[in-house]
């Protein structure tokens, strides 16, 4: 971290403190570290502004946003109530004070995900109360934000208005995530955007874990150098995987929590621990033909190795890959009886990490194998996307264009590093190797379309979960099962953006 950057956030964090609570902070474990965090030194880029010109005043104007952020991992990302010393929570504070300040605006975030109740599926809350609103023509709110996939769905759904057509949007800044625009723009339409504004644009990104001591006691080298060299492939972590591996009791038995495991995860069928290497193996259904619109794009052989692959790590000698549930691996790892674990970044940030005696160590997602041309890293589809609900009139478009801008581009440069440059990479890992890995994780990010319109598509990463649970690889025939059905939904994502049969 770089210390003319360190400088401005640490002013930027304590100055409204003192001036709005008038007593300086009680000092904390986590505000210590976070400090302490904040020292580090070098020079930095300078500060990246949006083109918006000086002196806009909006009158008052209310953002009111109706908000399906999960609670327990997005509820810091849009408002926080108060500053309470935690980097990312003053960031956030800070954020939306300068911005409304500065565009004499008020930002209102309406939580909209209780769970169950009358929906269908909590994850859809958000989206079915807006679909409501919208067909009955209610103009409550004018920007919403929620998971990727169930926002998309509204996206051609005609329950949103079109991100090309804002006046004062410049969607092309970096501080927007040009990945998602590449992917959810079609024939001039794309109806949700996100970034750094979306610090679930960092937190589900997926990535493994593994124990620096267990590696230790087994005389194997951190392989960071192992990824550089563009050799951290499936191969060589069930290879890890079998050397950590010792049956702790002699029963001859594998047991995660019991035995000391070097690879153990959940592979079916409600985890979505192993999602990723939809991304890290370049798994890809969907690309666009020479006029922008979605096309079938599935190399079935590819598939068939990437299963064949992921059955050989999920089933070798020294891995486990049906554990129970998410917590009978996670707790394995948390208590030092496993070598490596899948995660979504937020997992760095969790009671699971910080309750760990030995340390650990940060990698991307192994690759197929070395002739893949590089890492990848699958956004899981919980991150928040923001979008402008159709029912906003035309002449409250111009104002929502400026605020995303602002917003956007605010939060790329006070938010961002204070997740990613201090919290992330200085706080929740403990050395400079898992801190270049987190950069080749989140620089190499992609979302393929299939996953994106979950809704809709047949074939994604549930596909996946459910032929490495049946333990048999029918790639190829589920493939060739699926692909009248994947064509036909296509077609209709085509057609809802305007392609003529």
């Amino acid at each position: 971290m770089k210390k003319t950057l360190c400088l401005l956030l640490a002013a930027l964090l304590l100055a409204p403190a003192l001036t709005a609570c008038g007593e300086t902070e009680t000092e904390t474990d986590a505000s210590a570290a976070d400090t302490a965090a904040q020292t580090e030194t070098e020079e930095t880029e300078p500060r990246l502004l949006d083109d918006l010109p000086d002196g806009i005043d909006l009158d008052g104007w209310n953002v009111n946003v109706l908000s399906g952020a999960h609670p327990e991992v997005c509820g810091d990302e849009i408002c926080v109530e108060e500053l309470n010393g935690d980097v990312i929570n003053d960031a956030v504070y800070n954020r939306n004070l300068a911005v409304e300040n500065r565009l004499n605006i008020k930002l209102t975030d309406n939580v909209l995900r209780a769970g169950g109740g009358e929906f269908s599926h909590p994850d859809y809350a958000a989206s079915e109360t807006l679909t409501t609103l919208v067909t009955s023509g209610d103009t409550t709110y004018n920007l919403y934000t929620s998971n990727s996939y169930t926002t998309a769905a509204l996206g051609y759904n005609h329950i949103l208005h079109n991100l090309r057509e804002v006046e004062n949007l410049d969607l092309t800044k970096p501080y927007w995530a040009q990945y998602i625009n590449e992917t959810a723009t079609v024939n001039g339409q794309q109806y949700l955007c996100t970034g750094p504004m979306s610090l679930g644009f960092f937190r589900f990104n997926t990535a493994m874990v593994f124990n620096k001591r267990l590696f230790l006691d087994n005389s194997i080298e951190y392989p960071y150098q192992t990824v550089l060299d563009g050799k951290w492939t499936l191969d060589t972590v069930n290879s890890i995987a079998e050397q950590i591996y010792a049956d702790s009791n002699g029963d001859g038995v594998l047991e995660v929590g019991v035995d000391t495991v070097g690879y153990s995860t959940r592979a079916y069928p409600d985890s979505g621990n192993i999602d990723g290497f939809w991304g890290s193996c370049n798994l890809r259904t969907i690309s666009k033909d020479e006029d922008g619109f979605y096309k079938y794009d599935v190399n079935v052989d590819h598939f068939v190795s990437v299963v064949d692959g992921l059955l050989m790590l999920l089933n070798g000698d020294g891995s486990e890959g049906m554990a129970a549930n998410d917590s009978v691996f996670q707790s394995a790892f948390r208590d030092g009886k496993q070598g490596l674990m899948n995660i979504t970044l937020n997992w760095l940030e969790s009671g699971w990490a910080r309750e760990m005696d030995d340390e650990y160590g940060v990698l991307p997602n192994p690759k197929l194998n070395e002739d893949q041309d590089n890492y990848y890293t699958l956004a899981q589809d919980q991150f928040l996307v923001y979008a402008i609900p159709l029912s906003v009139g035309l002449e409250e478009l111009p104002n929502l264009g400026i605020f995303l801008e602002a917003f956007a581009a605010e939060s790329y440069a006070t938010v961002k590093p204070a997740y990613y440059e201090i919290a992330l990479t200085a706080k929740y890992v403990n050395d400079q190797d898992s801190a270049a890995m987190l950069d080749i994780i989140t620089n190499n990010v992609y979302v393929d379309p299939a996953i994106l319109y979950l809704t809709i598509m047949n074939f994604n990463v549930m596909t996946l979960r459910d032929i490495l649970g049946s333990g048999q690889n029918t790639a190829a025939s589920r493939i060739a099962s699926m692909q009248k059905q994947f064509q036909t939904n296509l077609d209709k994502i085509n057609e809802a953006y305007g392609k003529e049969k």
